[in-house]
């Protein structure tokens, strides 16, 4: 057979010889993953990054408080509080009994700046009182003048006033002052108490109506 007979047959094509693959042994630690290759050997950016990631973590916490209320609302609450506390004033003066005024001076201000709110309602008024004198009473027979009894006494209020749906946070108050200032006469204070918290109530309820605002959102 002749040459001119012969078929030309073409040549294979080469393949592309793969990549070499990079093993791990090869990666510089103090260059893999920084930027541009450049070693971070002072931990300056890895600190960075750690602050990032803690102000991310507090920023998704953090929250915007709101605007301030209207000089208006401001100037009627403000004189709307002193009514209550003007009227509880003079009765603590003629009863001798000074103890209630900071408990119900925060019921006061519960009910004039939320009167919306759940703890302000008339209900959880008396209970909160209530339990939190109750509970005060019964653990400063044992534990009179003892702040640390006090404070289990404010934590047992509180919890009962909970099971009970009526949490008002003065009331927890209440039951720690009676623990560490022990009052004289027991039935005389709850007495007082009760009716401390039925003015405290008659009053910031006229208040509010006085200020176009409705109160309360719920009776009992």
């Amino acid at each position: 057979m002749s040459s001119s007979d012969e078929a030309v047959k073409p040549s294979p094509t080469p393949r592309p010889s793969p990549a070499p693959q990079r093993s791990t042994m090869d990666v510089n630690p103090l260059t893999h993953g920084t930027d541009w290759g450049v070693p971070d050997t002072d931990g300056s950016r890895t600190r960075r990054a750690r602050r990032g990631r803690v102000a991310a973590a507090f920023s998704a916490m953090a929250g915007q408080a709101p605007p301030r209320p209207p000089v208006l609302h401001i100037i009627s609450a403000t004189l709307a509080l002193m009514v209550p506390l003007i009227i509880l004033g003079a009765a603590a003066d003629a009863t001798d009994l000074a103890l209630l005024i900071p408990p119900m001076a925060a019921t006061a201000a519960l009910i004039i700046g939320g009167p919306d709110l759940p703890l302000a309602q008339p209900r959880n008024v008396i209970l909160g009182h209530l339990i939190g004198g109750g509970i005060g009473l019964l653990l400063s027979l044992w534990f009179g003048g003892s702040t640390l009894a006090g404070g289990v006494a404010a934590g047992l209020a509180f919890g009962a006033m909970l099971l009970l749906r009526s949490a008002h946070s003065p009331g927890a108050a209440t039951a720690m002052l009676l623990v560490t200032i022990p009052p004289a006469v027991p039935w005389r204070f709850m007495l007082v108490l009760m009716a401390s918290a039925v003015i405290v109530i008659t009053a910031s309820l006229v208040a509010n109506r006085a200020r176009r605002l409705r109160y309360p959102a719920y009776w009992w």
